[in-house]
């Protein structure tokens, strides 16, 4: 049997909730904690004298842009785990690595 460490986590073994709560639940505080950090920044931005509205504007402007951004960054991103899946189904560990950018 294979052991994991706290920095690899082997996802072909254990059970497969475990596997999915042991990233979804880091991830979800992380998305948590950044909606809290967008509140925040706007708050602390319609509050400033004189330019707070302005600011909020291009705030609002800049953000769907942004997000649009990060959108196609995650689709080129996500796009290599099923190559990768591929690879480590079909035994390959060298190409899923190559995929994955993983150096040894």
């Amino acid at each position: 049997m294979r052991h994991n460490t706290d920095t690899q986590r082997d996802f072909s073994v254990g059970k497969v909730w475990k596997n999915i709560t042991a990233q979804a639940v880091p991830l979800t505080i992380a998305q948590l904690v950044q909606l809290l950090y967008n509140i925040v920044d706007r708050i602390y931005i319609g509050h400033l004298p004189d330019v707070g509205s302005l600011a909020l504007t291009g705030v609002g402007i800049t953000f769907p842009i942004t997000s649009l951004i990060l959108a196609f960054a995650n689709l080129f991103g996500t796009g290599g785990a099923p190559l990768f899946s591929i690879a480590r189904g079909a035994k390959e560990e060298e190409k899923a690595k190559k995929i994955m950018g993983v150096r040894t």
